[in-house]
């Protein structure tokens, strides 16, 4: 579920095969894990980045933080090892003729499925309620002012713009790789990351992108994600990446 209330999604990652057993980080601002040292002994302390040991879910990366309440006192308050996602969303990176580069390009070369519908249909899911307010069904959603439905386990509709082209396989990548819903690929440098509420596609922001009021078909559903997820031995070049079109074939199939 995407609590719609909060600034964030809200996951909460199960670190035994991250930074030890037992260990449970919460996801926190800012794209990092702060845990408190004084009450688990058993993470990794540090003073740099190479200080920290190899995660053992190969989907993130430890770096040494500290929690932004302590930015005051760094030099007197424990820095830890925490996990971060480091599963690269760049399609230049992976083989050229691999599903995700292959979907990536398809999506791409469809200048008119990014087109912005919303000045000819208002209302629609995804898009401002227009002068006649949303299709039935819809009501503009509170963060995003969009016409949405009330479903907290979907992320908020956005309609297509030629801005976010091929954003919905960029960040179906990193929720089948993540198996969560809440994940999203940050286009700046390229790096799947925990979504944020709010925050634009392509910046890290929640959303599923919406073509005449339909959903996106490269798209997962929640359930699915965690149904058929890889785990952390899946190679991204085997996530799962829907067609990007209704007459498109299934590259899983």
């Amino acid at each position: 579920m995407i609590d719609r209330r909060q600034p964030r999604a809200l996951l909460r990652l199960v670190l035994e095969r991250v930074a030890g057993p037992g260990v449970v980080l919460a996801l926190a601002a800012g794209c990092s894990f702060v845990l408190d040292p004084e009450r688990l002994d058993d993470v990794p302390r540090c003073r740099y980045d190479d200080d920290c040991p190899p995660a053992d879910d190969p989907r993130y990366t430890l770096v040494c933080t500290v929690s932004e309440d302590f930015e005051d006192q760094e030099l007197d308050f424990p820095r830890i090892c925490s996990p971060r996602p480091a599963v690269s969303c760049n399609p230049r990176e992976y083989p050229f003729d691999s599903p995700f580069a292959t979907r990536y390009r398809e999506a791409t070369a469809l200048d008119e499925r990014y087109a912005d519908p919303c000045s000819s249909t208002p209302g629609v899911q995804g898009c401002g309620p227009g002068d006649q307010g949303c299709a039935p069904g819809l009501s503009p959603h509170e963060i995003s002012h969009r016409c949405d439905d009330l479903d907290p386990d979907t992320p908020p509709a956005v309609a297509t713009d030629p801005l976010v082209t091929g954003q919905d396989v960029l960040d179906q990548l990193c929720r089948s790789v993540y198996c969560h819903i809440a994940f999203a690929c940050e286009t700046e440098d390229f790096r799947c990351v925990p979504c944020e509420l709010g925050a634009p596609l392509g910046r890290g922001g929640c959303g599923d992108l919406y073509f005449t009021g339909v959903r996106s078909t490269v798209y997962q559903s929640a359930d699915a994600l965690i149904d058929e997820c890889g785990g952390p031995e899946m190679d991204p070049e085997d996530a799962y990446l829907g067609p990007v079109g209704g007459d498109d074939i299934d590259i899983h199939e």
